[in-house]
C-alpha cells in the first residue's frame, strides 16, 4: 500500500443521498463507463476497471483496455485483479471473527501465541495483534530476500514456512517500543496471519475462504495472481516497469506467499466492491457476516489514521462520518477500496498495470467523479 493519500483529489463534503430513479443510476453508469475509458487512455493504463454499489445497487463493471500489453484481448467485467495491501482488511477481519468465537483477543500478545519456540525476544511479550494491524508494532517493514524467493504449497507446508519466517524476525527484539511508531509493515500482518494459524491449527487462506469469501459469495476469490485457463489468456496479467520498459508479468508472478496475509488475495472488482459494502453495513451495526463489536477496530482511526486494516479519516468539518478506504499493489497490480457508510456507497477500482503513480491518480480521479455524480459528495467545481 502506498500510504500517501492523495488528498488534492479528495478533499470534500458529503452528505447522505439515494439512487432515487433507474435515470439517475444510469447517468451514473454514463459517469463510470467515460471515467474508466478517459482514464485508461490519457494515463496509458494496460487495463482499468471500476464497479460503485449504492444502497445495494451494483452499477457496473465498467471496464477498458487489455489483458495483455502484447495481445489484442479486452479486460472484461468477470476479469480477476490482484487487490495487493486490500488483503490487509481481510486478515484483520478473520482475527476480529476469531476475537468474536473467543479464540483470541486484540490483546493476545506475539510470544504468549508462540510460546514453545525457541530464541524469541522478550519485546514480542509486549507486541499485540492490535500494535500488528495498526503497523505500530515494531515489526520491520518486509521479509529478507531469502525468504521473498520462498514459494511453499498451500495447505502444511505454507504453514510452516510462514511460521518459519515469522520465528526468524521475532528473534530479534522490534524495532520500536509497541505503540508509539508507525511503520507500515507486512511483516506485521504476516505474525498477525500466523498467530491465527497458531492457535486455530487452520490455515490463513482457508480462514479466509470459510470465514469472509463463503458466507459473503465470493466465488472469484483467491490467492497470488489470477490464472490463465489452460495456456488461455483468460485473465489479465500484471504488467512491471522496470527502466522505462513495460514487462508482462507470467501468471504466477506475486510476492512470496508466505507473506499472504499482508497482500496477496485476487478477485473480481464485483466481489470487491461487494465485500466493502458489507463493511458499509458492519460499520452500521446490520451486517449478518461480520461481527459490529469485535471489528470495530477496523473503523477507527490510531496513528497516521490507521485503523486494524483501512485508513480512516474523520474530519466533522468535512465529512458526515468516515471515510475509509485502502489501495494495494504488488508492484504489478494496483487497486483501490473506498466507501462511504453515511452515504451507503462504495467504489472498487483496479489496474493491471504497475505505473503506479498513474494508476492511483486515475483510480481517485475516477472515485471523485462517481461520488460526486451520484450526490455522496458535494460538487465544488
Amino acid at each position: 500500500m502506498k500510504h500517501a493519500f492523495l488528498l488534492s483529489l479528495f478533499t470534500l463534503v458529503f452528505f447522505s443521498f439515494e439512487l432515487r430513479s433507474d435515470d439517475t443510476k444510469a447517468d451514473i453508469a454514463e459517469v463510470l463507463k467515460q471515467q474508466v475509458m478517459e482514464q485508461q487512455q490519457e494515463a496509458k493504463l494496460i487495463g482499468l476497471g471500476v464497479v460503485y454499489i449504492k444502497n445495494g445497487n451494483i452499477v457496473g463493471p465498467f471496464v477498458s483496455g487489455k489483458r495483455h500489453k502484447d495481445k489484442d484481448v479486452a479486460v472484461s467485467a468477470q476479469d480477476k485483479w490482484h487487490i495487493g495491501s486490500i488483503t490487509k482488511s481481510f486478515t484483520s477481519m478473520v482475527i476480529a471473527q476469531l476475537v468474536a468465537e473467543k479464540k483470541l483477543t486484540w490483546d493476545t500478545d506475539v510470544k504468549s501465541v508462540f510460546k514453545g519456540a525457541e530464541n524469541i525476544d522478550e519485546g514480542w511479550s509486549k507486541v499485540t495483534l492490535a500494535h500488528l494491524v495498526t503497523h505500530t508494532s515494531g515489526a520491520v517493514p518486509n521479509f529478507s530476500m531469502s525468504v521473498s524467493f520462498e514459494k511453499p504449497e498451500e495447505g502444511a507446508e505454507r504453514m510452516k514456512a510462514r511460521e518459519q519466517a515469522v520465528l526468524g524476525v521475532l528473534a530479534n527484539k522490534p524495532t520500536t517500543e509497541p505503540g508509539t511508531t508507525f511503520v507500515y509493515s507486512n511483516v506485521g500482518y504476516t505474525i498477525a496471519g500466523a498467530m491465527a494459524e497458531k492457535v486455530t491449527g487452520v490455515a490463513w487462506e482457508d480462514h479466509v475462504r470459510q470465514k469472509i469469501f463463503k458466507p459473503l459469495g465470493i466465488t472469484s476469490g483467491g490467492f497470488g495472481a489470477p490464472l490463465d485457463d489452460n495456456g488461455i489468456l483468460s485473465q489479465p496479467r500484471g504488467h512491471k516497469n522496470f527502466f522505462g520498459m513495460v514487462i508482462s508479468a507470467d501468471d504466477f508472478s506475486d510476492n512470496t506467499p508466505i507473506m499472504g496475509p499482508a497482500g496477496t488475495i485476487h478477485m473480481s472488482l464485483t466481489d470487491l466492491a461487494r465485500y466493502g459494502y458489507e463493511h458499509v453495513k458492519n460499520v452500521q451495526g446490520r451486517s449478518k457476516v461480520f461481527d459490529a463489536e469485535s471489528a470495530k477496530g477496523l473503523y477507527k482511526p490510531f496513528m497516521q489514521n490507521y485503523g486494524y486494516g483501512f485508513v480512516v479519516l474523520k474530519d466533522e468539518a468535512h465529512y458526515q462520518g468516515p471515510l475509509i478506504w485502502h489501495n494495494g499493489t504488488n508492484t504489478m497490480w494496483y487497486a483501490l477500496l473506498v466507501f462511504i457508510p453515511s452515504a451507503n456507497a462504495v467504489v472498487a477500482i483496479a489496474s493491471n498495470d504497475g505505473n503506479i503513480q498513474a494508476a492511483e491518480k486515475s483510480a481517485w480521479t475516477i472515485a471523485r467523479a462517481v461520488f460526486k455524480a451520484s450526490g455522496a459528495i458535494a460538487n465544488d467545481d
